[in-house]
């Protein structure tokens, strides 16, 4: 890790992931053995209830597939998250969104502005990888495309097989997405640092990690190691995010009442990680997003149990070194035992990292402060970027999608209200 993220970790040990944790906890893996799953119909996503994944391993790869993946701009990193890929209410699959991170992302958007000028807005064609290269950097340091029509090939279900050969038959799909790009170094730096809390937030909850071992790929053994080794980082990375997610949200319940009940329904502690992101979001604050979005992203059928394939680790470990203790619905912790408070904050980024937040032992009242300290300052974090990125998506996307997607996330919004 570089010496900045280093700095920003403050007290938290840094703990080398085991090569078990290599895949991310926070994800749906998309394994080699389920690669080439035929893709969902319309109506296998309307009805499919035991599952809510709504895209395909296969067709998120192959999504993936049709950008570049190596050369200067090697990508590292893929997911794919959102309603679009996994169900958070009972509509069908809409547009697919995922995150590409790349090591240079200049030179990534270079090979991409000839590859597919016609995804980038009339600025970025004519302004070129300089322009985009400036505005990557602007805001949360991601390059955002809406509204993006993919062809993509997927291999069809076993009545698709080619009797002659023996072998699958593809079909062409169109699916709509929306794709980000990110440094590889800024991603790291904002799950362990949570300068934007921004795709540190987003990675609170469930994804999709991308297959990428399939990609082509013209790399040598040292270059492909690279990139191993760039995962390891991230998923080191996303470990301390995730625990300093579940620690924030702890502190947030806050205490200071007398014979309070010391529980936490898991369900609830959820929640309160999914909303974090969402502290001061402009967003929220303008009907420009479902109100009822928290509560879908943890309460959709199937989803609770992503959580705590995510989340159990890190509570059990918890448990072990006396926090608290747990069963599979509640926490049971002294939400007023400064100790455990300040154990909590420790696993924070060190900009959180205050002794206000803490409270103090002769005040409960200060407890109940300190909680709202925290809400405050992760507010502060995430406004700004949240309300740079909107900007933004004006220049990168162009205004015409700009708007098309600003009213499809108001019409969401107004909808569900």
């Amino acid at each position: 890790m570089s010496a900045a993220i280093l700095r920003c970790l403050g007290r938290r040990a840094i703990n080398k992931p085991s090569p078990q944790s290599r895949t991310f906890s926070s994800s749906i893996q998309t394994q080699q053995d389920t690669a080439n799953e035929p893709p969902i119909t319309k109506q296998q996503r309307q009805t499919k209830n035991n599952s809510p994944l709504l895209t395909t391993n296969n067709e998120l790869t192959a999504i993936v597939d049709s950008f570049p993946t190596t050369s200067g701009g090697r990508l590292n990193y893929a997911f794919g998250y959102g309603s679009g890929v996994l169900q958070q209410q009972s509509s069908s699959a809409g547009m697919v969104d995922i995150i590409l991170a790349v090591d240079d992302p200049y030179s990534w958007h270079k090979e991409n502005l000839v590859s597919q000028s016609h995804h980038y807005s009339g600025f970025a064609r004519v302004g070129g990888a300089r322009f985009v290269h400036w505005m990557q950097n602007f805001g949360a340091r991601l390059y955002f495309h809406p509204f993006v029509d993919v062809d993509i090939n997927v291999m069809n279900d076993v009545h698709g097989i080619d009797t002659a050969t023996n072998h699958h038959t593809t079909s062409t799909i169109q699916r709509e997405i929306k794709y980000g790009i990110v440094s590889t170094d800024d991603l790291i730096e904002d799950l362990t640092c949570w300068k934007y809390l921004y795709l540190a937030g987003r990675m609170h909850k469930p994804t999709v990690e991308i297959d990428l071992s399939t990609t082509p790929s013209s790399e040598s053994d040292i270059q492909e190691q690279v990139v191993v080794n760039r995962r390891d980082e991230i998923a080191e990375a996303q470990q301390q995010n995730l625990l300093a997610a579940v620690s924030a949200s702890i502190l947030l319940h806050g205490g200071g009442r007398e014979n309070e009940d010391m529980t936490l329904p898991i369900i609830q502690l959820y929640n309160t990680i999914a909303g974090i992101s969402y502290a001061g979001d402009i967003r929220m604050q303008t009907g420009a997003e479902d109100p009822n979005k928290v509560k879908k992203l943890v309460e959709t059928p199937g989803m609770k149990d992503l959580w705590d394939n995510m989340y159990s680790s890190i509570l059990s470990d918890m448990q072990s070194s006396g926090i608290l203790t747990k069963d599979e619905l509640k926490l049971e912790l002294d939400f007023n035992d400064i100790a455990m408070r300040k154990q909590l904050i420790q696993n924070l980024p060190n900009i959180l990292q205050l002794n206000e937040i803490v409270g103090d032992a002769t005040s409960k009242d200060s407890i109940l402060r300190g909680s709202e300290l925290l809400r405050t300052e992760l507010a502060n974090i995430v406004a700004p970027a949240a309300k740079s990125q909107s900007i933004k998506g004006f220049f990168s996307a162009g205004v015409l999608k700009s708007f098309k997607y600003a009213m499809a996330k108001f019409a969401k919004g107004r909808l569900k209200k």
